[in-house]
C-alpha cells in the first residue's frame, strides 16, 4: 500500500469514526431528551396526584362538616324549636286570650319545617337516597315559596341513575344557573327540564330580559359553569338574547365518560 491509498485510508476510517461518534452523541441526546420528558411527566403526575388528594380531602371535610351542621339543625335545634312550639300549644289550650299566640305558633311551625329542611339539604348522605330530579323538586318549591318566582320542573323518560359526584355538582350548577337568573335576569317564571333522551340532559329556561352571550364570554360565572360541566362529562350551551330569557342546555357526553 503506497503513500496515498495510506492517506485515503485513513480518511475513511477518521471519517466512520466522526459519523458513529455523530451517531452516539445524537443517540444520547435522544435518550436524555426522553429521559427528561419521563421526568417531567412524572413530576406533572404527581403534582396532579397531590392536588386530587387535596381536593378529595377538602372535599370530605366540608362534606363532613355540612352533615355535621345538618344534623345539628335537624336533631337539636328542631328539637328545641319543638319544645317552644308545644310550649305554645300549652298557653293556648290553657286559655290565653292573647291572638299573638297562635300566630306566633304558626311563625314558628313554619320555621320548624324550614330548619328541619336546611338540616336534610345539608346532610350530603341523602344523594345516597335521592335522585337529582328529587333534589331539583324540592330546591323549586324553596324557590316559589321564599322567592315568589314559578319554577316548573318537568320530567321527561326514565331518567338515568347517577353517582352521588355527579349528582351533587349537577345539582350545585342548577343552583348556580337558577341564582343568576333570580339576581340577573328579572324572570317572574323559571322551568327546568330533565330530559333521558337522546342523552340524559338538564335544561333551565328563564323568561326574563335575556343577556348577548358574546359579550359575556370571559364572565367568570359562564366560565365556572363550563369547566363544573367538563368535570362530569357534560357539555353546557347557553343560548339567550336580549328580551327572550335564557336557556342552560347541560348535556352528558356520548360515551357517558365522568
Amino acid at each position: 500500500m503506497d503513500e496515498q491509498d495510506r492517506i485515503v485510508f485513513t480518511a475513511i476510517i477518521a471519517t466512520v469514526a466522526l459519523l458513529a461518534l455523530i451517531g452516539i452523541m445524537g443517540v444520547l441526546m435522544v435518550v436524555n431528551t426522553s429521559r427528561r420528558q419521563r421526568h417531567r411527566a412524572e413530576l406533572a403526575e404527581l403534582h396532579l396526584a397531590h392536588e386530587r388528594e387535596v381536593r378529595a380531602a377538602e372535599r370530605e371535610a366540608t362534606e363532613q362538616t355540612l352533615r355535621e351542621v345538618g344534623r345539628e339543625l335537624h336533631d337539636n335545634v328542631g328539637q328545641l324549636l319543638s319544645v317552644v312550639s308545644m310550649g305554645l300549644s300549652s298557653a293556648i289550650e290553657a286559655g290565653e286570650s292573647d291572638p299573638r299566640l297562635g300566630d306566633t305558633r304558626e311563625v314558628l311551625n313554619r320555621g320548624i319545617d324550614e330548619v328541619r329542611r336546611l338540616g336534610r339539604d345539608l346532610n350530603s348522605d341523602l344523594w345516597q337516597q335521592r335522585s337529582l330530579a328529587d333534589a331539583i323538586s324540592a330546591e323549586a318549591e324553596r324557590i316559589e315559596r321564599v322567592v315568589r318566582v314559578k319554577a316548573h320542573v318537568l320530567v321527561k323518560g326514565e331518567l338515568p341513575v347517577l353517582s352521588a359526584d355527579r349528582n351533587t355538582i349537577l345539582f350545585r350548577i342548577f343552583q348556580e344557573v337558577v341564582n343568576n337568573a333570580l339576581k340577573h335576569s328579572g324572570a317572574d317564571t323559571i322551568t327546568i327540564t330533565l330530559q333521558a333522551a337522546p342523552r340524559f340532559a338538564l335544561i333551565i329556561t328563564d323568561n326574563g330580559k335575556g343577556f348577548d352571550p358574546a359579550r359575556t364570554k370571559a364572565n367568570g360565572g359562564l366560565v365556572n359553569i363550563r369547566k363544573r360541566c367538563a368535570l362530569i362529562a357534560f357539555n353546557a350551551q347557553c343560548t339567550s338574547s336580549s328580551g327572550n330569557g335564557c336557556t342552560w342546555h347541560l348535556e352528558q357526553d356520548s360515551d357517558g365518560r365522568a
